[in-house]
């Protein structure tokens, strides 16, 4: 689907049920019906089949129009919203339609994060639900009952709270790149987007976050794919991305998950940023990539194994009452998932649980200002 290969498997193999449920489990269900109703190949219920890809594409074109509506908004009050991910991602795919997103995420900044809010109130005060504030990353914003129009208002594309020093690192990198935006146009306004540079670690880095909660699914690996398959001409990729990816201390996992793209996903070994070719990190990313096979989207399993190769989510429900008893869950699951995340990042997983003290003193001061 990425790069028009001819197909390696038996065309039958789109009338197994399994097929859909793990294209399903990995947010690739409409991209791989729009590819394959577009490439003539026999599928289970083609008429609902293509029901669902109409329904997605009328939704989506109601998502652009609500983004110009955002965008020429926010602009007159001389605030300028940069595009993330949605619109801007599927037009690196070789048929736009294949790429579907769920909401318009937009990144504010913290400059005009405070001025935003009662600008986005006043215009849509009948709104379904607005969040908190203050609340996270981002203020969000439902306009209907239905959930079919979301947007979300970044302060910051992502923060790394419990890690000060790969979150200054990353923030650093968002107000540099940020000054050399792009546009693009959509129903005849200019959008601004990130630049190849940026999106290159950002998508990177939305992927892994997934991945380090509770999963992530192959779509958003190919999103990453075709990011750095178009950042392949920027100037010193490499050069820019390394001190930052050490500062955060990702690189290794950084290049773990490029082998998976470069050996599994099929993105040139020579279109990777850093690529590490030893024995250590093909182990490591085979692993990987049967991991996030078992994974898909937000399904990890649930279990209590510390001993399997395998990762595993935290089994237990925090509890409603009792403040120590709540306590004591956030210290369980905190060990439990750091040991996890060791089985395949273990100086990663070690460096982001003993830095959890420092970063929640710098908190504490920080409110105490």
């Amino acid at each position: 689907m990425l790069w028009g290969e001819p197909l390696s498997v038996y065309p039958t193999a789109f009338l197994a049920p399994e097929l859909w449920k793990q294209a399903r489990r990995h947010q690739l269900a409409h991209m791989l019906a729009v590819w394959a109703l577009n490439s003539g190949y026999e599928l289970p219920d083609r008429a609902a089949l293509k029901e669902r890809v109409f329904l997605t594409l009328q939704r989506r074109e109601r998502q652009n129009r609500f983004l110009v509506q955002l965008v020429t908004l926010l602009r007159a009050h001389a605030i300028e919203p940069v595009l993330l991910k949605g619109y801007a991602l599927s037009l690196l795919y070789p048929n736009p339609d294949m790429r579907d997103y769920c909401d318009v995420d937009l990144y504010i900044g913290e400059r005009d994060y405070e001025r935003m809010i009662p600008v986005i109130r006043e215009a849509f005060p009948s709104a379904y639900w607005f969040s908190e504030e203050h609340g996270g990353l981002h203020f969000t914003m439902v306009l209907d009952e239905q959930c079919d129009l979301i947007a979300e208002m970044h302060r910051v594309t992502m923060e790394f709270h419990r890690m000060p020093r790969a979150n200054g690192a990353f923030q650093r990198f968002t107000l540099e790149q940020m000054t050399r935006t792009q546009t693009l146009t959509l129903d005849g306004v200019s959008i601004s987007v990130p630049n190849p540079t940026y999106n290159a670690l950002y998508v990177f880095l939305h992927a892994w976050h997934h991945f380090a909660g509770f999963g992530v699914g192959m779509r958003q690996l190919a999103d990453w794919a075709l990011v750095l398959h178009f950042a392949r001409e920027e100037r010193q990729l490499a050069d820019v991305l390394l001190p930052v990816l050490r500062q955060m201390h990702m690189l290794e996992v950084w290049q773990t998950f490029g082998w998976v793209l470069v050996n599994r996903l099929g993105l040139p070994q020579d279109e990777f940023p850093l690529y590490k070719d030893s024995v250590l990190c093909a182990s490591r990313g085979e692993r990987l990539y049967h991991q996030l096979l078992r994974d898909g989207h937000a399904g990890r399993k649930r279990g209590f194994r510390l001993f399997s190769p395998t990762l595993y989510a935290f089994p237990f429900k925090r509890p409603e009452h009792g403040r120590l008893c709540q306590k004591t869950y956030t210290l369980c699951r905190l060990i439990y998932d750091a040991l996890q995340l060791a089985k395949l990042f273990p100086r990663y997983a070690a460096h982001s649980f003993f830095t959890i003290p420092l970063a929640t003193r710098t908190a504490r001061r920080f409110r105490k200002k």
